[in-house]
């Protein structure tokens, strides 16, 4: 399809050329976000960037400020404490016709980025409840922007704002809860159970997190994701001065030995 667009961009009416571009940067956005999933980090900047910039050049404002918000959650992959706030700031400054369940997130990202900027979190906590606020207003209708984040996708990432904010144990409390409650699929378990343990780690639980990091380890060579593999390497590493514990030990030679092909 993007090769399709870059072709034909060239040669069509300027009315077409707008809508093909649109059609262009929500590619380009949807193929940035498998390689942010794939933890190719630079490629996936440069379809982010290609999304700005056809999104920019079709004059859609909303897109342009949805792969900002993209962008911004790129550099928390990258543990950008700065560019996760400012991206974010940025998209919602981009338009006035953003959708309400893109500002929502826009909002989630920027507590986000005060709580990695140690901001108190008091005021992490408000930009989340502005975020709550917003949810009863986002449309269900199936493909527009924003459409995806509910309470219960606001819930999960909530808990990255709580570990970020010096707070892990209640991140842990939100985790576990979301986890018991069975509606994330197989792979997102997997992640999520490794976001536990990192929580369960920062709290001077070893043994607890080495032995959810073990089953996330599982799920993640099973459906193949390095997202949740690269977070359980960052548990393993929190978790060094505890290496002689058996737990602790079992889980890293299951990373070492069984890597995600």
């Amino acid at each position: 399809m993007i090769t399709v667009v870059q072709h034909c961009v060239r040669e069509v009416r300027p009315q077409i050329r707008g809508q093909l571009l649109t059609v262009g940067a929500e590619a380009a956005e949807f193929i940035g976000w498998l390689y942010r999933d794939l933890r190719d980090l630079p490629t996936a900047t440069y379809w982010y960037d290609r999304a700005v910039e056809w999104a920019q050049e079709a004059d859609d404002s909303p897109m342009q400020g949805y792969v900002l918000l993209r962008k911004s959650q790129l550099a928390y992959d990258r543990q950008d404490a700065l560019k996760v706030l400012t991206l974010a700031e940025a998209a919602q400054h981009s338009s006035t016709r953003l959708p309400i369940g893109v500002r929502a997130e826009v909002l989630q990202q920027q507590a986000l980025g005060l709580a990695m900027m140690g901001d108190p979190v008091r005021e992490v906590e408000m930009k989340l409840d502005e975020a709550r606020g917003l949810l009863p207003g986002v449309s269900e209708e199936p493909g527009t922007l924003g459409s995806s984040f509910t309470e219960h996708v606001l819930l999960l990432r909530s808990s990255a704002c709580f570990t970020e904010a010096g707070k892990p144990a209640r991140a842990a409390e939100i985790l576990e809860s979301i986890i018991a409650g069975g509606s994330l699929s197989y792979r997102d378990v997997g992640y999520f159970q490794a976001r536990h343990a990192a929580g369960l780690a920062l709290i001077g639980e070893p043994d607890q997190a080495a032995t959810l990091g073990l089953a996330a380890a599982r799920v993640a060579r099973a459906t193949r994701s390095w997202r949740t593999i690269t977070v359980l390497g960052d548990v393993v590493e929190s978790m060094d001065r505890w290496r002689r514990r058996p737990q602790v030990r079992a889980l890293r030679d299951f990373l070492a030995d069984r890597p995600v092909a």
